[in-house]
């Protein structure tokens, strides 16, 4: 009977599995551990193809040359096919953190630009704001200019008024004063006559008593 080689192949395969699983667990709280697992996939998908070659090399020469009939060819198909399964998954899952460690500084890049663009929007509706705020001030700022324009113009206006009632007044005051001057002097006058007629007649009345 030919020697069978699966058994010692089978039980290395078993070994790498559990070793690819750990560091597979492993490397998710220890990226560092990914280059150990990279080894071993590789060294796993290795032995499963020699271990392929060796199922086939029993079918070709017949199980019964090695103390084997179908069934445990069968089991051993299987288990070929499930370990290289595994490996495959393991392998896609090694390749997807490979490609996100790889996509995470455009990803990064992408989210410092689209906080630049928030920034730059944020800060162009802020000069927006100011800009109709200015646009506001500077029209009330007209607004107050126009009306204080037409208030000095009233000012003025009432300060030439004012200045053409109060000369009006002085002439009035002068003309009253001439006038009063008039009336003083004639009441004077009067006054005086008066008194004379009066001691004329006080002088009479003693002239004849």
């Amino acid at each position: 009977m030919a020697s069978d080689p699966y058994g010692a192949f089978a039980r290395d395969i078993q070994a790498r599995l559990r070793t690819a699983r750990e560091l597979e667990s492993g490397a998710e709280r220890d990226p560092s551990q990914y280059t150990d697992l990279r080894a071993t996939l590789t060294t796993l998908r290795q032995d499963i193809s020699d271990l392929r070659q060796t199922v086939r090399a029993v079918e070709q020469s017949g199980p019964a040359r090695f103390g084997l009939d179908e069934k445990e060819l069968a089991l051993r198909r299987v288990f070929v096919d499930t370990s290289e399964r595994e490996v495959a998954r393991m392998e896609r899952a090694f390749r997807e953190q490979d490609t996100y460690a790889d996509t995470q500084p455009s990803t990064s890049l992408a989210w410092e630009k689209e906080q630049q663009q928030r920034l730059l929007s944020g800060q162009n509706r802020a000069l927006d704001t100011m800009g109709t705020s200015l646009h506001t001030l500077r029209s009330q700022a007209e607004l107050i200019g126009t009306e204080t324009g037409e208030q000095l113009g009233l000012l003025q206006d009432l300060d030439t008024r004012v200045e053409h009632t109060q000369s009006q007044l002085e002439q009035a005051v002068r003309r009253m004063d001439r006038f009063v001057a008039r009336v003083d002097a004639r009441m004077h006058g009067w006054c005086v006559w008066l008194l004379i007629a009066v001691l004329l007649l006080l002088l009479l009345a003693l002239l004849l008593v």
